[in-house]
């Protein structure tokens, strides 16, 4: 499985990972079930290094474990 950090805490969420191919891959596979509601990845700026992208409406525990499952 690929690894990605999701960070719903506040109002706008995140997900990080290493490379930005493992966002475009998990943004695809929020399109595929239905969920729109999030940012193109972009650089990490506030680490320094990875990819990121908001979230604008949270995610259920299991779209996010359903990823690379």
């Amino acid at each position: 499985m690929t690894s990605i950090e999701v960070e719903q805490s506040g109002d706008i969420g995140t997900v990080r990972a290493a490379a930005r191919q493992t966002l475009l891959d998990f943004t695809q596979h929020l399109k595929e079930n239905g969920f729109l509601k999030y940012s193109y990845p972009m650089p990490d700026q506030e680490r320094g290094e990875g990819w990121m992208i908001f979230l604008y409406s949270v995610l259920s525990t299991e779209l996010i474990d359903s990823f690379g499952a």
